[in-house]
């Protein structure tokens, strides 16, 4: 009797396995990179070295390494989904960011908490070292009535970011794929959201798009809270989207001068406001895409009460007064991807993001990070597919900053990446 039942409960395994589909995927991609403005890599970033020019770059000294996340970050996922009826689903999706040079999960805050002390860097990310860093996520969907996901997920700045970004978000070749500001709509740190709930449906030729992140503060509901609202559609070749977002008590992570045994954080609190609108048009083997932004920072209505650091850090400096003045910039980036074969892809692209004086004396020297400044860059890339799976790549992308970007604290004012690669999807 007991060996049957065990029988029985073993194939009631197996079935509901072969019911969920259950799916192991993931990317792998590396190359070795040139910088002219470099720094050593770091094990725990996203993109392990500082592809564009960051804040603590070094002047006058090049870097050429083994370097990770190239085109694309590298992930270890699972997925799965099991059919409710003819028309509705049931599925879920865990997916870490790693790195491929050491095996690490993705912590982009790790190596800001030590300052400039180490010779490697970080950079601000959503990715902090969570198990399932890049999303973890709950959803029902219906082909009639579109997708409800629950989790943690990407917002939908980020989702139309990518989306008409010609580099598609590459770290070493997109400015708004490496700085995860603009994705966030305003701090790179919500570029993923905790806590969300998200909608995206199409009706006829209309898209539309939701989501709202609950705060989880007692007491005050709408403290550390997000909403977004998105439209889109397509006409024959062209395509439109547009979003509007708000964050509360965002957060931005920089350094603090902290060491390897006293590790320290810096956070500048915020409520952001973001509206964007994208085109794409395809013309043959030609698909023409870009878009503009616009960001607004203010004072957290609350002071601050709200903010909620993401993987478990501490803060030894919290600011929330930065900005009395509002602090805006404005993003308009695009370039084109061409189909030279059905195998061989070139992509071709520009970014500037424009910061306004919000120092109230309409500066735009270096002297002051409230002065206004830019941000450029340019890139061109070739990816050349050996298989459905396996793709190789090239690509050289200079970037710059001036006025009241310098002062923020980039030692170097000007940097090129040159990098190969080799990226395989399982």
């Amino acid at each position: 009797m007991k060996k049957a039942l065990l029988a029985m409960v073993s194939l009631s395994a197996v079935a509901g396995v072969a019911q969920a589909e259950v799916t192991l995927y993931g990317i792998l991609d590396m190359g070795i990179a040139n910088l002219t403005a470099g720094q050593n890599i770091n094990p725990t970033m996203p993109a392990g070295v500082p592809t564009q020019i960051i804040q603590s770059n070094t002047p006058g000294k090049s870097v050429t390494t083994l370097a990770p996340n190239g085109l694309s970050q590298s992930v270890l996922g699972f997925k799965g989904n099991e059919d409710i009826d003819s028309d509705l689903k049931a599925g879920f999706m865990l997916e870490a960011g790693i790195n491929p040079n050491t095996g690490s999960v993705t912590n982009g805050l790790l190596g800001l908490t030590q300052g400039t002390v180490n010779t490697s860097t970080g950079e601000d990310s959503s990715r902090a070292g969570q198990l399932f860093n890049n999303r973890s996520v709950l959803y029902l969907t219906s082909r009639e009535w579109g997708t409800l996901s629950f989790g943690r997920q990407y917002s939908i700045s980020l989702d139309d970011i990518l989306k008409y970004d010609p580099q598609q978000g590459a770290y070493a070749f997109s400015v708004v794929g490496f700085f995860g500001a603009y994705g966030g709509g305003g701090w790179t740190e919500d570029a993923r959201l905790d806590n969300a709930i998200k909608y995206n449906a199409t009706f006829g030729k209309a898209r539309l798009g939701a989501l709202y992140q609950f705060g989880g503060v007692a007491g005050n509901n709408s403290a550390n809270s997000a909403g977004q609202l998105a439209l889109g559609t397509d006409l024959g070749n062209l395509s439109l989207d547009a979003f509007v977002s708000y964050k509360k008590d965002g957060m931005g992570t920089s350094a603090a001068g902290g060491t390897a045994s006293v590790p320290a954080l810096k956070a500048i609190v915020a409520d952001n406001k973001a509206t964007a609108l994208f085109a794409k048009y395809t013309l043959g083997p030609a698909t023409f895409m870009g878009g503009a932004e616009h960001i607004i920072y203010s004072n957290p209505a609350d002071g601050g009460a709200g903010y909620s650091p993401i993987g478990g850090y501490t803060y030894t400096q919290v600011v929330t007064n930065l900005f009395t003045i509002h602090k805006e910039v404005n993003l308009l980036y695009g370039g084109l991807r061409y189909d030279i074969t059905p195998a061989l892809n070139l992509a071709a692209s520009f970014y500037n993001a424009h910061q306004l004086d919000f120092s109230g004396t309409g500066c735009s020297s270096s002297a002051s990070l409230k002065c206004s400044g830019y941000m450029q860059g340019y890139a061109l890339v070739a990816d050349y597919h050996l298989s459905r799976r396996t793709d190789v790549y090239a690509g050289i992308s200079p970037t710059s900053v001036n006025g009241g970007f310098v002062a923020t604290g980039y030692i170097a004012t000007e940097n090129t990446t040159t990098m190969v690669g080799l990226r395989h999807m399982f």
